[in-house]
């Protein structure tokens, strides 16, 4: 009695030849065995991140506030605008104060010492 051949297609048990089910598990057997090299070789598919159809889902980076970073450039671009709307006496002041580290006594002292 000559041995039977079987493949399942579709949970379908389907009899083959031979030659078919030999060509079909050599095929098997190397797609196995590249999928061992590239591990080996730490290879990574960029289709293997899309599991539910939306890539980029994929590979946000949690660690970066981009909200925190947009909102802090938005104050920045407004204190920038409040600045420049000032006149020169008030732009000195602001400028004494929080650029150069000087305080509010020593900012007054000079004022009078000035007048």
């Amino acid at each position: 009695m000559p041995k039977e051949y079987y493949l399942y297609v579709n949970g379908q048990r389907v009899k083959v030849s031979e030659q078919i089910y030999k060509v079909y598990w050599r095929e098997k057997e190397h797609e196995k065995y590249l999928e061992q090299v590239d591990k080996k070789n730490h290879l990574l598919f960029f289709s293997s991140l899309d599991h539910d159809g939306h890539f980029v889902d994929n590979i946000v980076d949690e660690s970066v506030d981009v909200e925190k970073i947009v909102e802090t450039q938005m104050m920045i671009e407004a204190v920038r605008n409040a600045i420049s709307r000032l006149n020169a006496e008030e732009k000195d002041i602001i400028e004494r104060l929080y650029f150069n580290d000087e305080g509010v006594t020593l900012l007054v002292r000079a004022e009078a010492s000035a007048k």
